[in-house]
């Protein structure tokens, strides 16, 4: 008799069923699962949900493809700032993808498929501090509301920092981010260029011409760092793609942009060490905006800027200040500037801003984060948000300099973009901005200071 035999009639012996007559299994979970989905999707559609069914499985659909795929949903995330204004009612894309986030983080941690690193201080004490002056302002806010929908949007960033910090575990993976945030990009442009044709102004699928301006910025230094470490058809393709990407900036007629991009072309031709590709940049950057772009449209011109006020952000800045000296040290309270601003810009001594639209809505924000930081929070609100970009940007170049990535490179210029069109928006809750931020603190844990005998990213020498 065989072993094989000889086991079979033990474990026959002992009362055990034998491996010949154990029944198959049957998936009787994910069958339960997916009759309980079907019915509930049959009785959304009979009752007239057919929009909000359709985000359902849309949500189920991605958060399915973001638990099984290794890290697929940053891939997701990545295409988030582009359609920020999409969405049903108050679920926007944007809301519906934090929560999402929480939840395939959860499921990554409960079944052991998410290890949670040793962040490094400098990575999140000055987000933690952030968040908690956001929340403690809180005590003396007299808006409650504004207040609430504050904390709001700082979950929502939470929710996109922890994605990039915990999903990110080699700075290989950067690459594939900046190839869909470029391709995002690209798209965006061709939305942007079809609405130029019958609108004043391109918006993209974000609603604000400012906050797309931005996007397509930032997306610049991501093409052309793309196009540095490729080579033949391929980098002819990045390189072809920054024109639409710079196109759709001027589609856009955000002033604050176009400041924005001759800060990001300078910023990158310091960091380029051979002087040769970048420098030209700048140059035709500082070229377009300081004597093309007025000539072509007079909404840059100095005497325009003066006529509208900035679009009416002078009157606004300064009532914000004005809030700001009333209570220095606490600020008036995280979201209470746009409940109290109509009454501010109607009331304020000095402000010239009459009759118009600004003044017929809810409210309207700060539109400069860190004049929104000292008005809400005081003194310590503009601190904490200033040591939080100073540190994610000193990260971010300490990883490229251990890197000696080139892609890597491209994300201090990414937040160079946003730190200086947001003179001109409140978005501390950017999309963009806590993406880098997780990333910075991702990075700075999976890096090792380069030896002498590591070679960095092949580049080509010139491109011409």
């Amino acid at each position: 008799m065989s072993a094989l035999q000889t086991a079979l009639s033990l474990s026959r012996a002992a009362g055990e069923p034998s491996i010949e007559a154990r029944p198959p299994s049957r998936p009787i979970l994910p069958v339960l699962l997916g009759v309980l989905t079907a019915v509930s999707v049959g009785v959304g559609v009979g009752l007239g949900y057919e929009q909000y069914v359709l985000v359902g499985v849309l949500a189920v659909a991605l958060g399915l493809l973001s638990f099984l795929v290794q890290r697929g949903l940053l891939y997701v995330l990545v295409l988030v700032p582009f359609g920020e204004s999409l969405g049903l009612g108050s679920m926007t894309v944007g809301r519906l993808m934090a929560v999402l986030c929480v939840v395939v983080l959860l499921a990554r941690f409960l079944t052991g498929r998410l290890p949670v690193p040793a962040f490094r201080p400098v990575t999140w004490l000055p987000a933690a501090a952030y968040v908690l002056l956001v929340v403690a302002s809180g005590l003396w806010a007299t808006d409650h509301g504004g207040w609430l929908f504050a904390i709001g949007q700082v979950l929502l960033a939470l929710a996109f920092f922890a994605a990039f910090a915990l999903l990110i575990d080699h700075p290989r993976q950067v690459g594939g981010l900046l190839r869909v945030y470029v391709v995002g990009a690209l798209l965006a442009a061709g939305v942007g260029f079809l609405q130029s044709l019958t609108d004043a102004r391109a918006v993209g699928l974000q609603g604000d011409a400012n906050i797309y301006a931005l996007y397509q910025v930032a997306a610049l230094p991501a093409a052309l760092a793309l196009a540095r470490t490729t080579t033949g058809a391929r980098r002819a393709c990045w390189l072809v793609v920054t024109v639409p990407i710079l196109a759709s900036v001027l589609f856009s007629q955000s002033r604050g942009a176009l400041l924005a991009l001759v800060a990001t072309a300078t910023f990158l031709a310091l960091l380029d060490r051979r002087r040769r590709l970048l420098v030209p940049l700048v140059a035709g950057v500082g070229l377009l905006a300081t004597v093309v772009v007025p000539l072509l449209d007079d909404r840059y011109s100095v005497e325009r800027v003066s006529a509208d006020r900035a679009s009416g952000r002078i009157d606004i800045w300064y009532t914000a200040w004005h809030a700001f000296l009333e209570q220095p040290w606490t600020g008036i309270g995280a979201g209470n500037y746009v409940p109290q601003s109509i009454e501010r810009l109607t009331t304020e001594p000095g402000v010239e801003l009459i009759k118009s639209h600004l003044l017929t809505g809810q409210g309207i924000e700060v539109h400069n984060i860190y004049l929104e930081a000292l008005a809400e929070r005081g003194v310590f609100g503009l601190l904490t948000l200033a040591v939080l970009l100073v540190c994610t940007l000193g990260c971010l170049l300490v990883v490229a300099h251990r890197t000696r990535s080139l892609l890597v490179q491209a994300l201090a210029p990414m937040l160079v973009a946003y730190c200086v069109a947001s003179f001109f928006l409140s978005v501390s809750n950017s999309k963009l901005l806590w993406m880098l931020v997780g990333l910075a603190a991702a990075l700075l844990v999976h890096v090792q200071t380069p030896s002498p005998a590591s070679r960095p990213e092949p580049v080509v020498r010139s491109i011409r």
